[in-house]
């Protein structure tokens, strides 16, 4: 064996040109101590090393059977020199004591074939000036040396060389717009208490533009470098793995290609270690999941790691402690501001209004931004009003948005985020591509799917497809949602998926409205009790936090053939509408539902449409259309000679006529009505009858003859619990007694009809409540309580934008 161990020392020493003659050496068992006088060059003590553990690796395959051969060397450069007692010099004294160390032995023993040592005065005076990277610092403690020595393995995983320092920063923008307070974040990254922080947001929102603009701003603050990878996480070519990233950050870091290791772990091991006592920047841009970066993190607090995703990385929050940063779209401001930026701010000083518009198109999303404003920065002769006008009516939405670069679409760019959802996620992804309305809950994306979405919602909002915008309401910019459509015309089962939507909202309008108004068109209504609404105040929040999703469905519902739930809705959604004084929309509705009964031949539905259009109609001053319309419902219910219905008819007839000042024909249709009433068990539809010809004897000026009539209204209101129909007999009863003279009854009459307009939340009529009290206050002499009332009144009305507040400021007025 050591006949072998001198062959390889000597074909060593030879390969690197030292003759065997003029090597000393000494033999310590399985230690050699080998010095070399100081004329040879310093490269040797470089090279020699690697030479002897190829030396050691030949002798062991070609003799396989003898105990294989682990050595240990100390590098000392000089003469040896002897006495009696052997050698002598303090400092070959030293390298023995450093060749026979317990640490030595030790990494020999676990780290491979050969085991190199020197000194800390070799280390300084030669291997420093080599720029060898591979030696880590040790403690000895051998007999009375206690001391700093420095080991090389070169045959382990932690083999290094010489390397430049680390710049892999890619070209950052010089000027970020908006992103302030993400900015404010990011620098808090730099005390210390924040090691990762992990950007995430919808494609095109300006992740890895924040990333590195930062990253810029603040690396000369990370001596030891930055290093950057895109990881391909959503990207026409295959994500980059784990393992790639580290063996390019490895290779980075000095690691010599052949001992960085195979398996991963061992790879983010030594990754690790590299980065142990070094402060470096790290950018792991464009991640697929938390899984992803995991192997890529250092463990050291000395580093930095920016993290970008267009999903949320939940797992490296709770596992890791990650800072996460959510982008959305910029504000108006900032997206005009961008803009400028890239056009010219006189362009977009001279049309504004065409500018935010623009940035309305582009949902305010920054690569969107980025390419309308090139494409206007490379026609400037055309006006940004010529430009947004294209932009509006370019017949697919997203082919405005694309410069002909894959990397640049908006149509690309989304798709590599939807081809990465499960088949669950990217079915209800279309499925709202076909939701009209401007947000949805989590109730109508269940009725989509026909079961739970939980799971692909879920899903949507960790890869930033949808904003869960408030518990359990979500939505998506405009361009997602035109990207969405687009899908959603493959969706082969989607006409059962939009008649579960459809049935879903019908079942919930219908249940609101039924507990709003439990007594409607003289019947006493009860909720199916099948949807989510179970109280007053949970309808009323349904009903305000659908609008704009219910006026969209029942105009969609008309397209898409389903008539019956288009009228449906409408009437269901009508109490609500008259509560808010929101007449524009409701009337808006009711022209829905009547062209829609028209079309589809129901005329159940063409006669409630009818009605209802009619009354809605009247309040715009739209008299003899109003008219038109009975005439036409009449006209529907005259073959099934149905007297429910045709009381219902005279009763809309009287309100329009009340409207219109013709207050003789509206008695003369309360006195028809009344007379059906009387051959009919319906109470409730009494009632109502009995009220109405009570309110047109008034306007007749019959008031003793008025009063009973409303009085017996409102006594079988309250035995049913009516709250509408007391508040409307008791503004009724009130006007009565007004114009009786009995001011004091009066004004308690009205303060009682406005505390129930109050309780449920009908601030039409609690405006209208508020005119006839202050009117009655008015007329007893009361000025400054019927200036209070006007002005409270007038106050809901203009919020309302209801067209009664010029009446009742000109009543203030005359105060």
């Amino acid at each position: 064996m050591r006949s072998g161990l001198y062959t390889v020392l000597a074909q060593a020493l030879e390969r690197i040109g030292i003759p065997w003659n003029i090597c000393q050496h000494e033999d310590r068992g399985d230690g050699i101590l080998v010095t070399i006088p100081p004329t040879v060059s310093k490269s040797v003590f470089v090279n020699l090393p690697q030479v002897l553990v190829d030396g050691l690796r030949r002798h062991n395959e070609q003799h396989p059977a003898e105990e294989q051969i682990r050595l240990r060397v100390g590098l000392h450069a000089g003469e040896l020199h002897y006495d009696d007692h052997g050698v002598v010099g303090r400092s070959v004294i030293l390298a023995f004591r450093l060749l026979d160390s317990q640490v030595l032995r030790d990494a020999v023993e676990s780290a491979g074939l050969l085991a190199v040592i020197v000194s800390a005065w070799f280390y300084d005076e030669v291997i420093w000036h080599a720029q060898v990277t591979g030696y880590q610092q040790v403690e000895v403690r051998a007999k009375e040396v206690r001391t700093t020595a420095w080991i090389w393995l070169p045959d382990s995983d932690i083999q290094t060389r010489s390397v430049p320092a680390l710049r892999q920063l890619p070209t950052s923008i010089r000027q970020l717009v908006g992103r302030e307070l993400e900015l404010g974040k990011l620098m808090e990254v730099l005390d210390g208490t924040v090691i990762i922080t992990a950007i995430d947001g919808s494609a095109g929102i300006g992740k890895t533009t924040l990333a590195l603009y930062w990253a810029h701003r603040v690396k000369d603050r990370f001596p030891d470098g930055h290093l950057h990878v895109n990881l391909r996480g959503f990207d026409p070519r295959e994500p980059m793995d784990a393992g790639q990233a580290l063996h390019d950050f490895l290779q980075a870091l000095g690691v010599a290609p052949r001992s960085i290791p195979k398996a991963l772990d061992a790879k983010a091991a030594l990754y690790r270690s590299m980065l142990a006592d070094r402060r470096v920047l790290i950018v792991l841009d464009n991640a697929r999941s938390s899984d992803h970066v995991r192997p890529l993190l250092p463990g050291s607090s000395s580093c930095v790691t920016i993290i970008t995703s267009r999903n949320r990385l939940d797992s490296l929050t709770v596992r890791e402690g990650a800072h996460r940063i959510s982008l959305d779209v910029l504000p108006t401001r900032d997206a005009l501001t961008l803009l400028a930026q890239r056009v010219q701010d006189t362009r977009v000083a001279a049309d504004p209004q065409a500018a935010t518009e623009l940035a309305n198109l582009c949902a305010r999303l920054p690569l969107a931004l980025s390419i309308v404003a090139a494409r206007a920065a490379s026609q400037p002769a055309l006006s940004l009003t010529d430009l947004a006008r294209e932009v509006r009516e370019e017949r697919n939405r997203l082919d405005a948005w694309d410069p002909g670069d894959i990397d640049l679409s908006i149509r690309s760019v989304f798709s590599w985020s939807y081809k990465v959802l499960s088949p669950q996620a990217a079915q209800l992804f279309r499925y709202l591509g076909a939701h009209p309305g401007p947000n949805i809950d989590l109730y109508a994306c269940n009725a989509l799917v026909g079961g739970s979405a939980k799971v692909a919602l879920n899903e949507l909002t960790r890869a930033h497809m949808l904003t869960e915008y408030a518990p359990r309401r979500f939505r998506f910019h405009d361009l997602l949602r035109a990207y969405a459509i687009e899908q959603a015309k493959t969706e082969a089962e989607l006409t059962q998926a939009l008649q579960r939507m459809f049935d879903y909202y019908l079942t919930t309008a219908q249940d609101a409205d039924q507990i709003l108004q439990p007594c409607r068109e003289g019947v006493v209504r009860t909720p199916s009790g099948s949807s989510q609404i179970t109280s007053f105040d949970v309808a009323m929040a349904w009903f305000t936090a659908e609008q704009a999703t219910l006026q969209s469905l029942i105009t969609f519902a008309a397209e898409q053939g389903f008539a019956s739930q288009a009228w449906r809705l409408a009437w269901a959604y009508t109490t609500f509408l008259r509560r808010k004084g929101r007449f524009e929309d409701r009337l808006t509705v009711n022209r829905i539902a009547v062209e829609v009964a028209r079309r589809s031949g129901d005329n159940v539905g063409r006669g409630m449409a009818l009605r209802q259009l009619a009354s809605t109609i009247a309040w715009f001053g739209k008299f003899d259309e109003a008219l038109e319309y009975l005439r036409e419902a009449f006209a529907v219910v005259a073959d099934s000679k149905d007297p429910s219905t045709e009381c219902r008819i005279h009763l809309t007839y009287a309100r329009v006529f009340e409207g219109n000042g013709k207050y003789t024909e509206a008695l003369a249709h309360a006195r028809r009505a009344w007379k059906i009433a009387q051959g009919q068990a319906n109470l409730l539809q009494q009632a109502e009858t009995l009220n109405t010809l009570g309110k047109d004897l008034l306007l007749v000026g019959k008031y003793a003859e008025a009063l009973p009539y409303s009085e017996r209204a409102r006594s079988i209101f309250r035995e049913f619990d009516y709250t509408d129909g007391q508040a409307d007999a008791l503004v009724t009863i009130g006007d009565i007694k007004r114009s009786l003279g009995e001011y004091t009854e009066a004004v308690s009459c009205h303060q009682q009809a406005l505390t129930l307009n109050r309780q449920i939340h009908d601030k039409f009529w609690e405006a209208r409540g508020l005119e006839h009290l202050g009117a009655t206050y008015q007329a007893f002499g009361e000025r400054e309580h019927a200036r209070a009332a006007f002005q409270e009144s007038l106050a809901i009305l203009r919020k309302l934008h209801d067209a009664s507040a010029e009446r009742v400021s000109q009543k203030l007025l005359k105060l």
